[in-house]
């Protein structure tokens, strides 16, 4: 772990040099024009967008992806339009230095890092602005009321160019210091704000219009519409954290139905992102994972199954059947959230089917299994297999892997287990040492009785997972 460290904050430092060169080149390299002193107007007119910036950034919100969002790039964008090289790259440069030191107290390091990533975004997006065609409307230094004109490809140009940086930045620092790809760190980023992002931009205009038309009276009329606009991004972070916090209430619920699945839901949900993100896919279709095998046996909340999760000795056939039921109860719990439609709901339905067609409830096979439901299977069997139980200690991570190329083919997905078997990722969450599991769930104690000490026959098809489990998880 110390070596990882060490390596994410080489790649950090190596990040903010390149930000910081490209800042410096963006800076000192194209063409300055510096009004005189005597310019009240013009500097005056700065300090309110540097105000204005502070404000917004500082009134920032708190992303998913443990960022921070804000609307300052709506003054960026307005002083890039208004104010001639370098002074829209040194507001924002002061508003990253002013906001990160003083409002958030991050570290010099993030610090550093966000002031620069803010003035290559604004500087770099000042450049293409001017290469479309696009001149500062306050150039001329001699009035102080110029015409106001306004030109939509330079425009299209600033906007593109400052959210493709400034997205990028923060993507690989957040790819540098977590297990995010890079293309998950910059969907996560700004694939749900995106649309928001470039309708907000047009607010820019209106920006620099009334600026231009009524000076700092303009800034304080379109402060009730930037307030608009904080508070769309605010309605939409709130609808993510609400289907989050939904999930947990829902994860609590298992648990406190059944102590065993104290953890147990947490860990799958864990070993299922990692091998969803080995398996290439979308950052989409990594939350659905995530939060199907977060779901997979809430059904067993059910007073159905109470006196079958309580029950000391094996299941009878009968007992059995009525346990498998627990995929389709919990479809039907999941399916009542519309937001979980589609890809959760048929990997939470389908997770117990096996891939040559022997599992429940419908018989799937292959690649007609759902693959969230393909990497759930393998997932939750491996926190069966690398954790204690009363009657046999974890299996070390070399048994975990026969076991799993045992049953290749016939209850897991050949590909999938292979994944699972070279990961590097898996080996650290289950914290393997010398070839064992050390990673051992909080609620070992409260196990009790409550396990089957008789194990089936190996002879038997049903798999590994069936054949190991107690009787309440089949």
């Amino acid at each position: 772990m110390a070596a990882l460290s060490a390596r994410n904050n080489w790649r950090i430092n190596a990040l903010i040099a390149v930000f910081a060169a490209a800042a410096m080149a963006l800076l000192f390299l194209p063409e300055r024009l510096t009004p005189p002193i005597s310019a009240d107007w013009y500097w005056n007119g700065a300090v309110a967008f540097l105000i204005t910036a502070f404000l917004c950034d500082a009134w920032g919100l708190r992303t998913r992806a443990n960022t921070n969002t804000s609307v300052s790039f709506l003054p960026f964008f307005a002083a890039t339009m208004l104010f001639p090289h370098p002074v829209p790259m040194a507001i924002a440069g002061l508003t990253a230095v002013i906001t990160e030191t003083f409002v958030r107290r991050k570290a010099p390091q993030r610090v550093l890092f966000n002031t620069c990533q803010y003035m290559v975004a604004v500087g770099a997006g000042g450049v293409v602005y001017g290469v479309l065609g696009g001149q500062p409307l306050l150039s001329s230094i001699s009035t102080a009321n110029p015409e106001f004109v306004f030109k939509v490809v330079p425009f299209i140009g600033l906007v593109v160019t400052y959210f493709a940086i400034n997205n990028t930045a923060v993507a690989l620092a957040v790819t540098f210091t977590s297990e995010l790809t890079l293309g998950e760190a910059y969907e996560r980023l700004s694939g749900g704000a995106r649309v928001y992002d470039f309708l907000a931009s047009s607010l820019a205009i209106l920006l620099a219009f009334l600026y231009v038309k009524l000076q700092l009276v303009g800034l304080v009329v379109v402060v009730f519409p930037i307030f608009l606009v904080r508070q769309l991004y605010h309605m939409n972070l709130e609808l993510q954290n609400e289907m989050e916090e939904k999930l947990e209430l829902m994860v609590k619920a298992i648990e406190a139905r059944d102590p065993y699945t104290s953890g147990h839901s947490r860990r799958v949900a864990e070993y299922a992102v990692a091998i969803a993100r080995e398996l290439g896919l979308s950052t989409r279709l990594v939350d659905s994972v995530k939060r199907a095998a977060l779901l997979h046996d809430v059904g067993k909340i059910y007073e159905e199954f109470a006196p079958l999760l309580r029950k000391e000795d094996k299941l009878s056939p009968e007992e059995r059947i009525v346990m498998e039921t627990h995929v389709t109860r919990s479809a039907e719990l999941v399916a009542t959230v519309s937001k979980l439609k589609g890809h959760v709901l048929d990997a939470v339905k389908h997770h117990h089917e096996n891939y040559d067609g022997t599992g429940y409830p419908d018989g799937l096979s292959g690649e007609d299994i759902p693959v969230g439901a393909r990497i759930i299977m393998i997932a939750d069997t491996l926190d069966a297999m690398t954790t204690d139980r009363p009657y046999r200690k974890a299996l070390g991570f070399e048994q975990v892997v026969d076991e799993l190329r045992k049953y290749a083919g016939r209850q897991f997905d050949p590909r999938i287990s292979e994944v699972l078997v070279r990961s590097t990722t898996i080996r650290r969450l289950i914290g393997v040492v010398d070839g064992q599991p050390s990673r051992q769930p909080a609620a070992v104690a409260t196990f009790g009785g409550r396990f089957s000490a008789e194990r089936a026959p190996r002879a038997q098809a049903r798999g590994w997972r069936d054949s190991e489990e107690r009787p309440s998880r089949v």
